[in-house]
């Protein structure tokens, strides 16, 4: 028997599971995949896919003055979180800084690591490629980073980790080459004899894929940045990507160390519903898991906790009724519903992941302590 029963282990079920222990709460978490972080840039927008301002999302989503209040308060726990585990996020809502992806096109975002730097209007920057990682080509992104940038002066360069592979290598291989302190003098080497052999003057900023080490991502962040003697920033693209993976792991490693049980690969069937209280879900494996509370985050249409069919939206979860904006027509009163579970009003915007995420799981930890049910946002 748990306090809380949490489903989905992305973003929202991370946070919300550790919160929740933090509090003393015995806390399951069961999930069937492993989370859409694994599939994000590993930087929280604050409306994902698009350029945007905290007054884009305060009129999208009907936020009051309450709500701006407590998107700080979230952001403060949030970035307290992952300063304590390791990992630590920074920004400002109110001054989303301006970022390079891995194809070298630019985007807006709210919160960010520290391996993440903001792109400069003019100066001089110089692009990094690895002749083993094909997914970034240093040329391609430095012509559509000159669109956007028609100012900036931008030299590239392509090195060598010096280690062979039998298949094609990711830039999460990279990022774990780079743990070793050889692989990362090889490369920084490489890169100085490189800049003096084309006379390259010294740069404002260097761009990395998203492959600055994994484990011993601040240390090699650090040697860079003393070596080549200018800020350093990864470009996050398409998955996998350290940016991201190291957050995730980060997250996991620390509800295991609070005593969060995980049942993973594990897909909830149904659940034992009586007085509007579910009493118990049922996997696959014909197990019931028992709580006196569930807290959905499963993603909604995004991470296949919400179904699209020909008659309508399905839930996956629960097997509850939902309307044609997928949200629950009737939901238990010991059922919460976290991030993009709440239906397409939150999935449309693509949200999955961003600042609303971090909001979402704040919002529902504050209402759980104070033994009430969110409206407004919540269920918008």
């Amino acid at each position: 028997m748990y306090d809380e029963i949490i489903v989905g282990q992305g973003l929202t079920g991370l946070l919300t599971a550790i919160w929740s222990r933090e509090e003393g709460k015995q806390v399951a978490l069961v999930s069937t995949g492993l989370g859409k972080i694994f599939q994000s840039a590993g930087v929280l927008d604050i409306l994902p896919g698009e350029d945007s301002r905290f007054a884009d999302l305060m009129e999208k989503y009907k936020l009051n003055a309450c709500s701006r209040l407590t998107i700080y308060e979230a952001a403060k726990k949030y970035f307290q979180l992952t300063e304590r585990i390791g990992y630590p996020y920074q920004g400002n809502i109110e001054a989303p800084i301006t970022i390079i992806t891995g194809s070298g096109n630019l985007k807006e975002t709210a919160f960010y690591p520290d391996t993440i730097k903001p792109i400069p209007e003019q100066g001089h920057v110089v692009i990094v490629g690895f002749e083993e990682v094909v997914d970034f080509l240093p040329k391609y992104v430095k012509g559509n980073l000159q669109k956007s940038r028609p100012s900036l002066h931008v030299d590239t360069m392509t090195v060598s980790l010096g280690k062979g592979s039998s298949r094609t290598m990711s830039q999460l291989d990279a990022a774990h080459l780079l743990d070793q302190e050889k692989v990362c003098q090889h490369v920084l080497d490489q890169i100085k004899l490189k800049m003096a052999a084309k006379k390259i003057a010294k740069p404002e900023l260097f761009i990395f894929p998203a492959a600055l080490g994994f484990n011993n991502w601040r240390k090699v962040l650090e040697q860079a940045t003393i070596q080549l003697q200018a800020a350093i920033t990864e470009a996050p693209g398409m998955p996998p990507n350290a940016t991201a993976i190291r957050l995730h792991d980060k997250l996991k490693k620390e509800a295991i160390k609070l005593g969060v049980r995980f049942y993973e690969n594990t897909t909830i069937i149904g659940a034992k519903i009586e007085d509007n209280k579910v009493q118990a879900v049922i996997t696959s494996a014909n197990l019931e898991i028992k709580s006196e509370s569930y807290i959905i985050a499963a993603g909604g249409m995004l991470g296949g906790g919400i179904e699209k069919t020909a008659t309508g939206y399905k839930d996956k979860v629960l097997g509850l009724d939902l309307d044609h904006h997928g949200c629950y027509m009737s939901c238990p009163e010991n059922v919460w519903l976290v991030g993009a579970s709440n239906g397409m009003n939150v999935t449309q915007y693509g949200i999955t992941g961003g600042v609303y995420s971090i909001l979402s799981c704040y919002q529902t930890f504050t209402a759980r302590k104070q033994h009430m049910k969110l409206g407004g946002l919540q269920h918008a």
